[in-house]
């Protein structure tokens, strides 16, 4: 250790939680795996340990650009230059960091838990509460144009969130960006969490024999948008409804930060909810779920933030790897030498 010198590092909240749900994950999936005695593949982790790795890289980079280490007079005009560019790289970083928790999942990862899927289950549920199965019983509606629409809003679901961000980080400030950015990765872990737990393939492919009208529309941009969304999906990712969960968490935030945008997003948001039914995506008790877990996300997230909006963690760096920072008062001392 004498070699060592020990940094801390403050994890932005948002980062902490998406670094914990990884290991966790990771530690799970080698434990399930090994008492399996199937052995870890290494395509079951190929986007956990990259993200780990990023998102303590991230940390590190951030500690030389912006943290302590700024005092180091040789590279102190280069940091100068980065540090407005890094700081926005950092504060949107937590978009990608959701796209991998999501695709962690690829595969077989939704079955290391539970083995079989819980289509019956859900389906169950549905008829319980409603009486019937909800998907089937709107094919009585199904129109061609109600069907392009009900597209677009499905896939609608890949601008609802980048409006509403881009809204708060330029006109509000900068923490109610960083409470969103939270929010959106506690809902993202709750609903991946029900992927591994409860997973499902959902009412297109369970039901399939029940449907006797197809979904036809006469816009093709709109079927591309959602084939492509289907190509992108990972297999199983039914309950609960992370375009209801994810919607309403963005929807919630817009009513705070701005009502004018808000009630613009009303209409295309609640078309959203509707069309996860209405194209065969989800139980209908996959959406009350979301809905459940929407603002309970909210709610947590903000009182999270308010309270522990960075987690510091001290680690040892090998000191020949660091410069020693000037003192101030050596700086201030001689005023006439360059810095």
């Amino acid at each position: 250790m004498a070699n060592n010198r020990r940094i801390r590092l403050n994890f932005r909240l948002e980062d902490a939680a998406a670094l914990a749900f990884f290991i966790v994950f990771l530690a799970v999936e080698i434990i399930f795996s090994e008492v399996r005695g199937e052995g870890a593949k290494p395509a079951d982790v190929l986007v956990i340990v990259p993200a780990v790795a990023l998102l303590l890289a991230k940390e590190v980079i951030h500690y030389f650009v912006a943290g302590e280490e700024t005092r180091v007079e040789s590279t102190e005009d280069i940091r100068k230059f980065v540090r407005p560019y890094w700081n926005i790289l950092r504060d949107w970083f937590p978009f990608l960091i959701i796209l991998m928790m999501y695709y962690s999942l690829w595969g077989a990862a939704t079955h290391l838990l539970v083995t079989h899927d819980r289509d019956a289950a859900l389906l169950a549920w549905d008829r319980r509460l409603f009486g019937c199965e909800p998907s089937v019983a709107l094919q009585h509606v199904i129109s061609p144009l109600l069907t392009a629409w009900m597209e677009f809003a499905y896939s609608f679901h890949l601008y609802n969130i980048p409006i509403v961000a881009c809204f708060i980080y330029i006109c509000r400030p900068r923490q109610r960006f960083r409470e969103m950015m939270f929010g959106l990765v506690l809902i993202t872990l709750l609903g991946l969490i029900g992927y591994i737990l409860v997973p499902a393939v959902g009412p297109l492919y369970a039901l399939r024999n029940q449907y006797t009208v197809p979904l036809t529309q006469p816009l093709a941009i709109f079927s591309r948008q959602i084939d492509f969304m289907d190509y992108a999906r990972i297999s199983r990712d039914v309950f609960p409804s992370l375009h209801v969960g994810i919607s309403f968490v963005v929807w919630l935030y817009a009513w705070r930060n701005s009502k004018a945008l808000f009630w613009i997003l009303s209409p295309f948001i609640l078309s959203l909810w509707f069309s996860t039914v209405y194209l065969r995506y989800h139980y209908l008790i996959d959406c009350v779920v979301g809905f459940i877990l929407a603002p309970l996300a909210y709610f947590v997230a903000n009182w999270l933030f308010a309270r522990f909006g960075e987690v510091s963690v001290t680690i040892p760096f090998p000191n020949r790897w660091l410069r020693p920072p000037v003192p101030v008062q050596a700086q201030e001392s001689s005023p006439g030498e360059p810095l």
